[in-house]
């Protein structure tokens, strides 16, 4: 290397909690204020809880700001393991429950 030349340093661990996050939960389509609300919920659980659950209600159609409201009225979804969150997406999708329909489902029966 020439004198006074130096290489970039590589980029670190992010210095904040939970940017990593954020940055995942902003791919699935999350704005910056919607990532924050869902990183409030639940914060002693690890990423993947809340990852999980946001990818299994974006993949039963519903909207980034259905499934925030969702997991905000029902935070109880985050605790749930993957696999039975995976399991329970697939009965309701099974079972013709996605999008719209959901949404209607679930705000007569929050259990859902």
């Amino acid at each position: 290397l020439l004198a006074g030349w130096a290489l970039p340093a590589a980029p670190g661990p992010c210095p904040r909690r939970g940017c990593g996050e954020v940055a995942a939960l902003r791919a699935m389509g999350f704005s910056q204020e919607q990532a924050r609300r869902l990183l409030a919920l639940q914060p002693r659980l690890g990423p993947e809880h809340r990852e999980a659950a946001a990818a299994q209600l974006l993949l039963l159609g519903l909207s980034t700001e259905a499934a925030l409201a969702l997991l905000e009225r029902s935070p109880a979804l985050l605790r749930l393991p993957t696999e039975r969150l995976r399991e329970r997406a697939e009965e309701l999708r099974r079972l013709g429950l996605d999008g719209g329909r959901l949404l209607r489902a679930v705000s007569r029966c929050p259990q859902l």
